[in-house]
C-alpha cells in the first residue's frame, strides 16, 4: 500500500493537473498518495476555497458597519454653533425632548439654574463622582438631533442657535432634557473630507469583496476537476 501511495504520475497526467491549480500549488511531480487523505490536493483547495468564503462573509459584515458609520460621520461632522446663523442657508428650526434618569432623587429643582448649576450641586451624587452619565446622557440626545435634522433635511450640514435646556421631573431623579436649534447648510469642510475619507474605504472593500468572489469561483472550478481519490486519477486527468 505504501509503494502504491508513492507511484508517480505520467508527464501528461502531471501537466494536466497543473493547468488545473494555480500556481502557488502546482508540483513538478505528483504521486497517488497527492490525492489521498486528509492533505490530499483535493482537500487543500477545498480549504482554501472554505476560507475565502469565511474571508467574504467577514468583508461583508465590515461593510455593512462601514455603511452604518458614514450615517454616523454624517451627523457627528455637522458644525454646531451657539450663534445666530451666518454664511448659511437656513432649512428649518429642530428640536427634541428626552427623559434620562440620573440617578439619585432630590429634594428639589436642581436645574432651575442650567446645566452649571446641576453639575456644581450633583457632585454630591455618587452617580456623578463615578461615572459620567450625565454627559453621555446630553451627548447622546444632542446625536438624536442632529440626526433628527439630518432627517429632515439631509442637505444639513451646519447648526446653528444651539441650546439646551434641562428640568428634573419632580424629585424623582429623572430629567428631561430640551435641546434645539436651526438646521442649515454651508461649508463643512470636515465633514466633506471624512465623508469621502469612509466612501473611500467603501470603495476599496467593494471592490476587495468581488475580487474574492471571482477566486471563489475559480476555485469552485478547480475544484470540480480534482481527483478525490487514486481511483478517479485517470477518469480526471486521463490515462499515464
Amino acid at each position: 500500500m505504501g509503494l502504491f501511495s508513492k507511484k508517480n504520475l505520467s508527464i501528461n497526467q502531471i501537466n494536466t493537473i497543473n493547468k488545473i491549480l494555480p500556481e502557488n500549488l502546482q508540483k513538478p511531480d505528483w504521486t497517488e498518495g497527492d490525492f489521498k487523505g486528509a492533505d490530499s490536493i483535493y482537500k487543500r483547495v477545498e480549504l482554501n476555497l472554505e476560507g475565502l468564503i469565511s474571508s467574504v462573509t467577514t468583508d461583508n459584515e465590515g461593510l455593512k458597519k462601514l455603511n452604518k458609520k458614514l450615517h454616523e460621520i454624517a451627523v457627528k461632522n455637522i458644525k454646531i454653533f451657539n450663534t445666530e446663523p451666518f454664511d448659511a442657508e437656513l432649512l428649518g428650526m429642530i428640536d427634541i425632548g428626552v427623559i434620562h434618569r440620573f440617578g439619585a432623587s432630590s429634594t428639589g429643582d436642581r436645574f432651575t439654574g442650567g446645566a452649571i448649576g446641576y453639575a456644581i450641586e450633583s457632585v454630591i451624587d455618587d452617580t456623578w463622582t463615578k461615572s459620567n452619565i450625565q454627559e453621555n446622557a446630553v451627548n447622546e440626545v444632542k446625536y438624536k438631533l442632529l440626526e433628527k435634522a439630518k432627517h429632515f433635511y439631509p442637505d444639513c450640514n451646519l447648526f446653528f442657535k444651539y441650546d439646551v435646556d434641562f428640568r428634573e421631573i419632580g424629585s424623582s431623579g429623572n430629567v428631561f432634557i430640551y435641546m434645539r436649534g436651526t438646521a442649515a447648510k454651508g461649508e463643512n469642510t470636515s465633514l466633506d473630507s471624512a465623508l469621502q475619507k469612509a466612501k473611500t474605504e467603501i470603495v476599496h472593500l467593494e471592490k476587495n469583496i468581488e475580487k474574492k468572489k471571482e477566486t471563489i469561483q475559480y476555485f469552485r472550478e478547480v475544484k470540480s476537476k480534482i481527483p478525490q481519490s487514486p481511483k478517479q486519477i485517470e477518469e480526471y486527468l486521463g490515462k499515464g
